[in-house]
C-alpha cells in the first residue's frame, strides 16, 4: 500500500467525517439461563437506533483478555476513555463495583450515568449515600431513576439521551456538522478509518492493514502501547456489526468490506465537507490502480 495514498485517504477524507454518532459503555449485570439482564434488555432495545453504538467490554476484549497481559479492570477503563457515555444499570454486585471504580476516577466520571429503581431512591446504603450522591453532586441528571419496567427504563434513557444529543431524535439530519473528529487513537477513529481504506481499495491484506493503520498513528504521534488494544478492539466492532468479511486467497488472509460495510461507507462520504468530494474520491481511486502498474 502507498503511504501517499493513505496519507492522503487520511488527510482529505477522513478528517472531514461529520461525527453523529454517540459511543455508549453499558454496565450491568450479566445474563444467564434462568435470568435476562435489564442490562441487556435494554441493549436490544436501544441498538435498534443507528446514532447508537453499544459496547460491552467483554463483546470486544475477550482475546487480549486470554493472553494475560491485560486484565478486565485495565481494559474497562480504556474502553470508557474511547466512549461518550458510561450507563451503568445497578442490578448486580459487579455493577457496584463498576460503579465505585468510575465514580472515583475524575475522567470516567464525567461521562457516567446511573440508572437505579426508584424504589432504592431514599435507601439510606452506602451506594446510595456514596457513588450515587457524589455523581448527583456533580450533575443531578446523571442519575436516572426509573419504575422496575422495561418501557420506563427505556423512555427515560431516551429522554435523557435526546436532551443531551440534539441529533439523538432528529430523523432529517443524520449527522452532526461541526469540527468534531473521532481521531486514529480512539476505537471509533480506527473503525471509521479501517472502513475508507477497504472501500478504496476494496481488499487488503491482513498485517498490510495493520502496518497502513500504524503508520498513521505513528505519524500522529499518539501513544504506541495502546495501539494494539485500539486496533483490535475496532477490528472486534466491525465484526460485531457486520461490516468486515475475511477472505483467504493463495495462503493469505485478506479483508474486505460486507454489503453493509459499503453502504455504511458510502453514507459517511456523503456527509464528509469538502469542496469537489466526487472528484477527490475518483481521484483517489486512479491513484490507487496507477500503484498497482507501477
Amino acid at each position: 500500500m502507498d503511504k501517499e495514498i493513505i496519507k492522503k485517504i487520511y488527510n482529505d477524507i477522513f478528517l472531514y467525517i461529520q461525527h453523529s454518532n454517540i459511543d455508549l459503555f453499558l454496565c450491568g449485570g450479566a445474563s444467564n439461563k434462568s435470568y435476562v439482564s435489564n442490562r441487556d434488555q435494554l441493549r436490544k432495545r436501544l441498538e435498534k437506533d443507528k446514532k447508537l453504538s453499544i459496547f460491552y467490554p467483554e463483546d470486544m476484549f475477550m482475546e487480549l483478555l486470554s493472553r494475560k497481559k491485560y486484565d478486565l479492570f485495565t481494559l474497562e477503563n480504556f474502553l470508557a476513555e474511547n466512549s461518550d457515555l458510561i450507563m451503568i444499570v445497578c442490578e448486580s454486585p459487579g455493577s457496584f463495583t463498576e460503579l465505585g471504580a468510575f465514580t472515583s476516577n475524575e475522567k470516567t466520571l464525567r461521562k457516567l450515568v446511573v440508572l437505579i429503581q426508584k424504589k432504592y431512591k431514599n435507601d439510606k446504603s452506602f451506594i446510595m449515600q456514596g457513588p450515587v450522591r457524589y455523581i448527583e453532586k456533580h450533575d443531578k441528571k446523571n442519575v436516572i431513576y426509573f419504575n422496575n419496567d422495561l418501557d420506563d427504563m427505556e423512555e427515560v434513557v431516551e429522554e435523557y439521551l435526546a436532551s443531551k444529543y440534539w441529533f439523538y431524535r432528529n430523523k432529517k439530519y443524520t449527522r452532526k456538522y461541526g469540527n468534531y473528529t473521532k481521531e486514529i487513537n480512539l476505537i471509533s477513529g480506527q473503525f471509521y478509518f479501517i472502513l475508507l481504506l477497504l472501500y478504496f481499495y476494496n481488499k487488503i491484506e491482513t498485517k498490510e492493514m495493520n502496518e497502513a493503520i500504524r503508520y498513521i498513528y505513528q505519524e500522529r504521534k499518539f501513544e504506541a502501547n495502546q495501539f494494539e488494544i485500539l486496533y483490535t478492539a475496532a477490528l472486534k466492532r466491525l465484526y460485531k456489526e457486520g461490516m468486515l468479511i475475511k477472505n483467504v486467497e493463495n495462503g493469505l488472509n485478506y479483508y474486505k468490506l460486507s454489503k453493509k460495510g459499503y453502504y455504511t461507507v458510502k453514507d459517511l462520504l456523503n456527509d464528509v465537507m469538502v469542496d469537489n468530494r466526487d472528484k477527490l474520491v475518483n481521484r483517489i481511486r486512479l491513484d490507487i490502480i496507477s500503484a498497482q502498474y507501477r
